[in-house]
């Protein structure tokens, strides 16, 4: 097979006694009325009464983990920009992660760190809810997170609405003709990562809309917000060439910057090239099966990581793999055993990773889907480009 591309609030006057204001005046100078905290005053975790630190959520790995597992609301102390500032336990203000990248990674790659902690804030949504207790509706920050993070395209299941918000589709053509023909991912709130394969159709032209948000292209019912952009700049890799394999990445650079929303917001940069897990995360619309149409909805697909020496005895010199599979660049995935695979019109769409500790409610894309044989073969993987030897390229170009 071939590329896979085919506040506001309410006036009210208060009529408020001279006893009133003297007591609201004392409470205000005894610390009991305050404004809103901010990172590094104390703080006492009101579940617990314990000592705490206003952190951002990000970095509290307690609180992350009370938030996945329901144990009930954090402590807030307030927002720095758009950023949810929690009361953590002084035990747990170290920044969470499974693993902990290099000092040199840390220092080189700090903006992608920083962002990626900023992409995952978008999952609270400041929304009006009704209360039993209350005449008016109060503002609250509800955690809008679609992820399952459990086992979850051929053979694959339906995503769930907020459940890969960085998904793109990839147009082609003008309107209201639009061919979308590839994935992508949305990796900053002006740029799309997909294939170098996927900039140009040989049917259709250049790609020239991307469309967030989007769910199932059938359905407007749906709990989708999809928004479209023009695509402003296609920016292939120096190295990349139409009649290679190697090197198959680029970036779509959008004509206005992207409102990010528990609906649409940015995957995660890799910030090491090892991958702990055995397992990822393909999604797409693409074909259902080799020679089949394009599925509508957007599809999820767990792959299993095959070996390098297991790959290349699979994908050997061709005309466009003329020294056979790169190690550095280039990743395996599929299944062993069942018909799990991507296929015609997943091109440039994510291999993806959850964050199970490092960022709440994220992934990281480690791979962007290239090529491969006929799809839903059994013991066939398909190419993903590896992300991680291209951060550099990418880092430059979106911060």
């Amino acid at each position: 097979m071939g590329s896979r591309i085919n506040v506001r609030f309410r006036n009210a006057s208060l009529c408020l006694s001279l006893p009133l204001v003297l007591l609201l005046l004392l409470l205000a100078l005894l610390g009991f009325v305050r404004s809103d905290l901010e990172v590094d005053d104390p703080c006492v975790v009101q579940r617990t009464n314990e000592p705490g630190i206003c952190r951002p959520v990000s970095e509290c790995a307690p609180v992350i983990d009370d938030i996945r597992n329901r144990r009930g609301n954090p402590t807030k102390c307030g927002f720095v920009d758009r950023v949810q500032i929690v009361c953590c336990p002084q035990a747990g203000t170290t920044p969470a992660a499974t693993s902990t990248p290099s000092p040199t990674l840390r220092t080189e790659h700090q903006r992608v760190m920083e962002k990626c902690a900023e992409y995952g804030q978008a999952v609270f949504s400041k929304e009006y809810v009704n209360s039993l207790t209350a005449d008016e509706p109060k503002l609250q920050t509800l955690d809008k997170c679609g992820h399952t993070a459990v086992e979850l395209i051929v053979d694959g299941e339906l995503a769930k609405a907020r459940e890969f918000p960085h998904m793109a589709l990839i147009g082609f053509g003008e309107a209201p003709e639009i061919m979308y023909q590839c994935g992508g991912s949305l990796v900053s709130d002006r740029f799309i990562l997909t294939a170098g394969h996927c900039l140009n159709s040989a049917s259709y032209g250049p790609a020239t809309t991307v469309r967030l948000g989007e769910l199932s292209l059938s359905s407007s019912t749906d709990e989708a917000f999809p928004e479209d952009y023009e695509v402003a700049e296609r920016i292939p890799h120096p190295a990349y060439k139409q009649t290679s394999h190697y090197n198959d990445i680029a970036l779509l650079k959008l004509n206005r910057k992207v409102i990010f929303s528990p609906y649409i917001r940015p995957i995660c940069l890799p910030l090491q090239a090892n991958i702990p897990q055995k397992r990822a995360i393909a999604t797409g619309w693409g074909a259902i099966g080799y020679g089949l149409e394009q599925s509508s909805a957007l599809l999820k697909v767990t792959l299993e990581f095959f070996k390098f020496d297991e790959c290349t005895l699979l994908f050997e010199p061709s005309r466009k793999l003329r020294t056979g599979l790169n190690v550095t660049t280039q990743l395996c995935a599929g299944s062993r055993n069942s018909s799990k695979d991507t296929c015609q019109g997943d091109s440039g769409g994510p291999l993806q990773v959850y964050n199970d500790a490092n960022v709440y409610c994220t992934y990281t894309v480690i791979g962007v889907t290239s090529f491969g044989q006929n799809c839903g073969l059994a013991g066939v993987p398909a190419v993903y480009t590896n992300v991680f030897p291209y951060l550099s390229w990418i880092e430059n170009l979106i911060f």
